[in-house]
């Protein structure tokens, strides 16, 4: 039984794209009897959690081999320290670069908050964009494309899985800016609590202390109710106004030099550190439904589902005193009701152990309206409907199937021609039709006839 709420990572479609084309060469009873097998130790598993345990089960020995120590997971890991580090770096060489540990207030909002904050609204932005379908190119120089050099191991496979990809990159890029955004608000604690700073402002354009007042104002308006200590009074602000020619600050009080860092502090939290955090969450659960939805979307993963979660299929003697007399294939399903669909069973010896059958598809309209009300008291937990496989999905069938209600999964039987082997083509339009069905899983099955 696979464990709950497993996620596929980027590798697994490429692994389970070369299983699916490596199973092309096997026959469909051999396929059948396989992932039956399978089916039955992930029993009301997610179609992702039957698909990731169906690939482990049948991958050769030397697939599940490590391909080395750098792979997806490792490379993520060194970037994200290597993020860390440059955060680190880039606020402790800003503070302790300052001339007489004196810190320009305004550059340091210009590179380590509104510069900061421009970037997460470029990042959310482009994360819209790729919601609606349309992403923009990823950036050459964009550090999480080399964690996707290591995503899958054959790099050509990338263009093929581009969708993924570019969620892939995304969710990477904002993991490396919040932990840039830690580093920095990391460095910041440390300095001050071993350093000395005094924070002042000043610059060569004329700006007055009430234009300054009114912008910490701005700024602070999250949380100045709740913390005012974390906010800048007009009398720090008229204090720390500093100019290049002034070179003695005995009169400004030490408090007053320090007074700017709590705003400072709430400004990194508030406008640099919180951003990228829901960006990181948002990226992180967009790529795993954009994943999951490709991992599904395989070609050939929907008929792994349909094998593995098809009905029993057993035989038995048709005279039990004579044993040596030809056995005839018995579906066995308690609680399933099985529709036959114009008279699709009369040809097939295949004998059906449900809970109720009906038939549809030969008589009239009304005819086909009772079947389809009973089955809508039954609610039956699966719903198995008996078609004739070698004729092309007709719209009448759409059209009945349509007025099913609260039936979640349903299974078309194809029943083949007596000795005869239901072809590809034929299997192919029977699953475009099912995918068009009002059912929350529709799977398709093909069944042989009478002298198979």
């Amino acid at each position: 039984m696979p464990a709950p709420g497993v996620t596929p990572i980027l590798a697994d479609i490429y692994l389970l794209d070369r299983q699916l084309q490596a199973d092309r060469r096997r026959s469909l009873e051999q396929l059948q009897e396989r992932d039956h097998a399978i089916g039955r130790e992930c029993m009301g598993a997610s179609d992702t959690a039957c698909l990731l345990h169906w690939r482990q089960a049948v991958a050769e020995p030397s697939a599940r081999q490590s391909v080395g120590w750098l792979n997806e997971a490792n490379a993520a890991l060194l970037l994200r320290l290597f993020a860390l580090l440059a955060g680190v770096l880039a606020m402790g060489g800003f503070l302790l670069a300052s001339e007489r540990a004196l810190v320009n207030v305004f550059l340091l909002l210009v590179f380590f908050v509104f510069l900061p904050l421009a970037l997460s609204l470029v990042s959310a932005w482009v994360m819209l964009l790729s919601a609606r379908g349309s992403p923009p190119p990823v950036f050459a120089l964009n550090p999480a494309r080399f964690v996707a050099r290591w995503a899958v191991p054959d790099g050509s496979y990338l263009k093929s899985g581009s969708g993924p990809l570019r969620l892939l990159i995304l969710k990477y890029a904002q993991e490396f800016a919040l932990m840039f955004a830690l580093g920095v608000i990391a460095a910041f604690l440390l300095l001050l609590a071993f350093n000395d700073f005094s924070f002042v402002w000043g610059s060569t354009f004329g700006f007055s202390d009430e234009l300054v007042a009114a912008v910490t104002g701005v700024l602070a308006a999250p949380w100045s109710s709740s913390l005012p200590a974390a906010t800048v009074t007009p009398e720090i602000i008229s204090e720390t106004r500093y100019h290049a020619a002034q070179l003695d600050l005995g009169q400004v009080s030490a408090a007053s030099r320090r007074g700017w860092w709590p705003f400072l502090l709430l400004c990194l939290l508030a406008y640099t550190l919180l951003p990228r955090l829901l960006l990181c969450l948002v990226a992180r659960r967009s790529y795993r439904r954009g994943l999951n939805a490709a991992f599904l979307a395989v070609p050939g993963a929907a008929s792994v589902l349909a094998r593995m979660r098809a009905p029993v299929v057993k035989t038995r003697a048709l005279d039990a005193d004579h044993e040596d007399r030809q056995a005839s294939p018995v579906i066995s399903e308690q609680g399933a009701v099985l529709l036959e669909w114009a008279g699709a069973l009369s040809a097939s010896s295949v004998q059906w152990e449900v809970a109720r059958k009906l038939r549809a598809g030969l008589g009239s309209p009304g005819d086909d309206l009772d079947s389809i009300e009973t089955i809508n008291q039954l609610r039956p937990p699966h719903l198995l409907v008996a078609v004739k496989g070698w004729e092309p999905p007709m719209a009448d069938l759409a059209d009945v199937l349509a007025d099913v209600r609260e039936v979640d999964y349903c299974t078309l039987q194809l029943v083949a021609l007596p000795g005869r082997e239901l072809g590809e083509a034929a299997f192919r339009d029977w699953q475009a039709f099912a995918d068009q069905l009002p059912f929350r899983v529709t799977d398709v099955v093909a069944l042989g006839g009478a002298g198979q």
